[in-house]
């Protein structure tokens, strides 16, 4: 199952930008 692995590859600068936009929506008000 490869796409697992293509999957992974996708979550990770996904998780990323989940991470900033929680950080940067939890520090604007």
């Amino acid at each position: 199952m490869t796409a697992n692995r293509s999957n992974l590859l996708l979550t990770a600068p996904l998780a990323a930008v989940v991470v900033r936009v929680v950080v940067v929506v939890g520090l604007a008000p």
